[in-house]
């Protein structure tokens, strides 16, 4: 049996290609614990900073402030904080958990793989295939930010007891929050760090945790935004709030991990029946590309590759949706 020589070559790419993303994935997972490391030591020291700068900053009689002094901070630093901003805000970066030269590896492992096919059979396949790289790389991320959701979910139950026996022996909602965040596992760990570095700057626990919902798009930082607005609003036991919202979340987790253990049938399913025609597909260019070019060259072809494409999709979105089970 012979073997085209372009098929060998296809496959070795596959294989490096292979390599290099579990070497991305590793060094990912390196840095980020380099990075989570490295953080809660610079907001540490930014914590500290603040404190000796707001001493430092403290009227001293007799001294006449400088009018420029409010000027120090250029607009260009502005700006970037507010993209960054809206960065957090709208696509819920902070979540991802992937540092930014992670993405610009994954983005120019895409445009390198698009190029390459581009060289062998045209712009239009090359512009197809970043698009379906692009679309597999937000499913990851999509995936990726799933699991960091459920295990945060599963950390909060525990770091609320936490708070409520801090609160039960005569600790305020604002230092049991900080002394119950200090040695919580990651991902949650970080997210309350964020918080408490944001109590630095403002008090208000309510608004800080608000925010930490719109970067996690989970509603049970919200509950806990409100209970600590109305506590710090009217007063009242708020430990007895906090142990019945940890009570609420573990029986919400108990039916959710039920009900995925009786849809599994149905959600293997739509595994197998939405990735079966990508794996023909796949298999049959790589295996008889004469065959596929062919067809792709020819204008009837090229037209039923797209119809083919956009059932796909279609069909894998009303799988998704009919496997989804809230």
């Amino acid at each position: 049996m012979n073997i085209h020589p372009a098929v060998l070559v296809i496959a070795a790419l596959a294989c490096a290609l292979l390599a290099l993303a579990l070497w991305l994935f590793s060094r990912a997972r390196q840095q980020q614990a380099r990075q989570s490391i490295t953080g809660h030591l610079q907001r540490s020291r930014d914590i500290q900073r603040d404190l000796m700068a707001g001493v430092a900053a403290a009227p001293v009689p007799g001294m006449v402030a400088d009018p420029r002094a409010s000027t120090d901070w250029p607009a260009a630093a502005s700006t970037s904080a507010s993209a960054r901003q809206w960065l957090y805000d709208h696509l819920g970066y902070g979540a991802w958990g992937i540092s930014p030269r992670g993405l610009v590896m994954i983005a120019g492992l895409g445009l390198f793989l698009a190029f390459l096919v581009a060289l062998q059979a045209g712009a239009l396949l090359g512009t197809m295939v970043l698009g379906v790289y692009a679309l597999l790389t937000w499913f990851g991320i999509w995936h990726r930010v799933s699991k960091r959701r459920a295990k945060m979910l599963s950390l909060l139950p525990g770091f609320l007891d936490n708070m409520v026996r801090l609160i039960s022996i005569g600790n305020s909602p604002h230092a049991a929050f900080q002394f119950a965040s200090g040695n919580v596992p990651e991902p949650l760990g970080s997210a309350l760090q964020h918080v408490n570095a944001s109590l630095s700057v403002s008090p208000d626990l309510g608004q800080a945790m608000t925010q930490l919902e719109r970067t996690w798009k989970l509603p049970e930082f919200g509950l806990l935004a409100a209970v600590f607005r109305m506590s710090t609003r009217y007063g009242g036991r708020v430990d007895q709030v906090l142990e019945r919202v940890s009570a609420y979340i573990r029986d919400r987790q108990s039916a959710e991990r039920e009900l995925h253990s009786l849809s599994t049938e149905v959600r293997l399913s739509a595994w197998i029946l939405a990735l079966l025609p990508l794996v023909v597909g796949t298999l049959i260019m790589l295996l008889n590309q004469g065959y596929f070019m062919r067809l792709w060259q020819d204008g009837t072809g090229q037209k039923m590759i797209f119809i083919a494409a956009g059932l796909e999709v279609l069909g894998s979105f009303l799988l998704y949706r009919l496997a989804r089970l809230k």
